[in-house]
């Protein structure tokens, strides 16, 4: 029998999945800044790099306002074009070699055009240190908070004496896991980075112990992703809405958000691994049966249903996906998980 649930889910596999697939921009660039959290006296740097496509002219802009310890805005200098390219040369980058001051929040812009087309990267980011108090900062921001999936980066107290490469691996996440995963980058407009300024112990998975929490974590409840970045080689884990990562890692990082941000599932061959089934557009099944009816929706036969352990869990997505894979390499997301991120990311923007 066909319920109203299963048929409209069929018809968004069918139609909306494929189109979505296939819309990647032409040309496809990312904008970057560093420091990703500068203090006030700091040169920052803007750079503009291209994945594929032809651009035949790129322009930056910025305004700057003050943030004041209410983080109201005031002062807003007008936007105004501080660079540009024709027929650039990539990366772009371009150097403002003065700083911005205490107490900013800073707003650029890279209007790139190519094939007949103008599209827009514009991103927001604060000075050091921010100046509301028990608040994260934002460090990448590029949509509306309420819109977006929200990420804030937390500080490890072994990274007490190590701020510097904190930060560092704060640009380095975002620019190297989030922007080069095949899929997540493709929606580059729908996730919002902070920092928070009150460090968290991160607890290694073996020793039974949950992680210390940060004093401010009431303030973090906007934030769907909490990743604690620590030195330390531990066990990392997940629990109460906040997940740890080695500083230098990639594939950790898509792992563990794919389970906060987007609720997927492990796809490890573990019976100690955490399996349950979506609702809607799940990546793990708990029958057979069930998963290979779902493999045609994803371009996937039978043969490509898996159990996992000795339970009767199973996964569709291939060996490489990251839900199965972690630590430092990156690979890309297979189709079921990729869909589910597709539904969580529509799903926060239209509420």
């Amino acid at each position: 029998m066909v319920t109203n649930l299963s048929l409209r889910r069929h018809i968004w596999l069918l139609f909306i999945i494929p189109l979505l697939f296939s819309c990647k921009e032409n040309p496809e660039t990312f904008a970057i800044h560093s420091p990703i959290y500068p203090s006030g006296t700091e040169a920052v740097s803007f750079t503009l790099r291209k994945i594929d496509g032809n651009v035949s002219e790129v322009k930056l802009f910025e305004f700057v306002a003050n943030v004041n310890s209410q983080g109201d805005l005031s002062a807003t200098t007008p936007e105004t074009e501080i660079q540009s390219w024709s027929s650039p040369s990539f990366p772009l980058t371009f150097t403002r070699s003065s700083g911005y001051g205490s107490n900013k929040l800073v707003t650029y812009r890279f209007q790139v055009k190519g094939n007949n087309k103008t599209y827009n990267h514009r991103i927001s980011f604060a000075t050091r240190p921010y100046p509301v108090p028990n608040q994260a900062a934002p460090v990448y921001v590029v949509g509306n908070q309420d819109k977006v999936l929200n990420l804030v980066f937390i500080p490890d107290t072994s990274m007490n004496s190590r701020m510097t490469l904190f930060y560092n691996s704060v640009r380095s996440q975002i620019d190297s896991t989030f922007h080069q995963e095949d899929w997540v980058r493709r929606f580059r407009s729908s996730y919002n980075f902070y920092i928070n300024p009150v460090t968290a112990i991160a607890r290694d998975f073996d020793s039974g112990l949950s992680h210390v929490l940060p004093s401010n974590s009431s303030e973090l409840s906007f934030a769907q992703g909490k990743v604690i970045l620590h030195f330390h080689d531990i066990r990392d884990q997940a629990g109460g809405g906040y997940f740890s990562a080695e500083y230098y890692v990639r594939g950790t990082m898509l792992h563990e958000s794919g389970h906060s941000l987007y609720r997927l599932a492990d796809e490890y061959d573990s019976n100690s691994a955490s399996h349950w089934e979506e609702p809607e557009f799940p990546n793990n099944w708990d029958n057979q049966s069930d998963a290979e009816a779902a493999a045609p929706g994803y371009n996937k036969t039978t043969a490509d249903v898996r159990k996992m352990g000795t339970q009767d869990w199973y996964r569709i997505c291939n060996n490489q996906c990251p839900m199965r894979s972690s630590g430092t390499p990156i690979n890309n997301y297979d189709e079921p998980c990729k869909t589910r991120i597709l539904h969580t990311l529509l799903k926060r923007a239209s509420n």
